[in-house]
C-alpha cells in the first residue's frame, strides 16, 4: 500500500506552545487566529522532549515570532 502525501503529512502533530493563544493579529486587534505553526515528527519529540514553543509578542508584524 503506497502512502500518499497527504497521509505522510498528517503524521505529524503539533507542537506544543506556550505564552501568547494567537499567533497573528489584525492591526487594530479586531481579529485573531493561531495561523502559524510548527509540525514535528513523533521521532523528533522522542529525541527532543524537553523543547518548548514560545510565541513571542509581535512587534512590526502582524505575525508573532514562533521560538522553539
Amino acid at each position: 500500500m503506497n502512502t500518499t502525501e497527504i497521509d505522510k503529512f498528517n503524521q505529524f502533530i503539533e507542537f506544543p506552545a506556550v505564552g501568547r493563544r494567537y499567533t497573528w493579529y489584525r492591526p487594530n486587534e479586531t481579529a485573531r487566529s493561531r495561523i502559524d505553526r510548527v509540525l514535528v515528527s513523533e521521532v523528533w519529540l522522542q529525541y527532543w522532549s524537553g523543547l518548548t514553543q514560545y510565541i513571542k509578542n509581535r512587534t512590526v508584524l502582524d505575525h508573532c515570532v514562533l521560538v522553539v
